[in-house]
């Protein structure tokens, strides 16, 4: 009898559980748009006013990677000019110094009484006019100043190119500057907007960002064949930070961008992503930097730093602090920001945008 009341129990505990379950069904986990929109229902203006100011920044960020190509392009073009114009003037300088031995040679043997005009001159009729070097040159001597005349018009040419250049590329600076300034204006605009949304609505805001970056983190690292990283935090503070994907993005001398640029205040601290051994290092492109080879096998690298919090070499927890944020090494003139990159197994670098993203947001 005993058995059975206790069978009862079972069966109607069971019962009542799936009832409730029918009619109070538990969330799933995932946090979708309807959720963060009624979380938000009291910081509607705020929500509002964050996401333009993220498309803001996004906007910002990517014509400043245009403007930099742009100056880039410029800079290549100046440098094939002036180049040209380097070996055109050794020819004019060459064909000088002949003309200049022929003309003294000629003036020796009595044949010219002023050899200095023809280096004056802009045409080979106006030498034939002023003096009657060339009814005494020999054909070589003729070639000569032809040679001349060509050299300098060149030479002219190259000037004039390198000028035109040059008003180019003030006015593409002047531009790269103008989106600089907006870029930093947007990403402290999307930052202080965060900072307005309410403890609920940061938090279910942040939650649905980071599932919708993990999921295209997953379907990213299938197409590509790349391997999780496992417990991984984001570099810096989340809501402290505005970055886009630049994976591949062209940088100068014909390379491609193997990391992702997270712009932050000068001086905001930047944390070890995973545990493990953090070397200091610097060089022309990266600045001031860290290598943290992780207990994972990933090495991860952080470069532009303003400044170091770690010796030459130590071991580190995750969350420490490895630096803090600035704009050293080819970063010189951009706003402060981190490049940081992931190196799975240590060997070459692979996009971290989907795993930032999912950390940092």
């Amino acid at each position: 009898m005993a058995v059975q009341k206790t069978q009862w129990r079972v069966f109607l505990v069971i019962t009542l559980i799936a009832l409730a379950g029918s009619l109070f069904p538990m969330p799933s986990g995932a946090v979708t748009e309807e959720q963060v929109d009624e979380a938000c229902a009291d910081s509607q203006a705020q929500l509002a006013e964050y996401r333009a100011a993220q498309a803001a920044f996004e906007d910002a960020a990517y014509d400043y990677e245009d403007a930099l190509n742009d100056v880039e392009f410029l800079e290549r073009k100046q440098e094939r000019i002036q180049t040209n114009f380097d070996a055109h003037a050794e020819d004019l300088e060459g064909v000088q110094a002949q003309l200049e031995e022929q003309a003294v040679q000629m003036y020796m043997m009595g044949g010219f009484n002023n050899p200095g005009i023809i280096f004056s001159a802009s045409s080979v009729d106006q030498v034939m006019t002023t003096t009657e070097f060339l009814s005494s040159a020999t054909l070589g001597g003729q070639e000569s100043i032809n040679d001349l005349i060509a050299a300098k018009g060149e030479l002219t040419r190259y000037q004039d190119d390198l000028s035109v250049v040059h008003d180019e590329m003030k006015v593409a600076e002047a531009n790269a500057l103008d989106i600089l300034n907006r870029q930093e204006d947007a990403m402290e605009a999307e930052q202080a907007a965060y900072d307005k949304l309410s403890g609920r609505c940061k938090e279910l805001t942040a939650q649905r960002a980071k599932e919708v970056a993990e999921a295209k983190a997953r379907a990213a690292q299938r197409a590509s064949g790349s391997v999780q990283v496992g417990s991984f935090i984001c570099p810096m503070t989340p809501g402290r930070t505005s970055f886009i994907d630049s994976w591949g993005f062209p940088r100068s001398g014909g390379r491609s961008h193997k990391g992702v640029d997270m712009f932050a205040a000068r001086g905001e601290p930047i944390y070890a992503v995973q545990a493990g051994r953090a070397s200091a290092s610097s060089n022309s492109l990266g600045g001031i930097s860290v290598h943290l080879r992780a207990d994972t096998g990933f090495t991860y690298y952080y470069a532009h730093l303003d400044s170091r919090a770690i010796s030459s070499s130590q071991r580190v927890e995750q969350g420490q602090v490895v630096g803090y944020n600035g704009n050293t090494g080819n970063a010189r003139g951009t706003s402060p920001h981190l490049h940081f990159e992931i190196r799975p197994g240590g060997g070459g670098p692979v996009n971290p945008y989907p795993t930032v993203r999912a950390a940092c947001y």
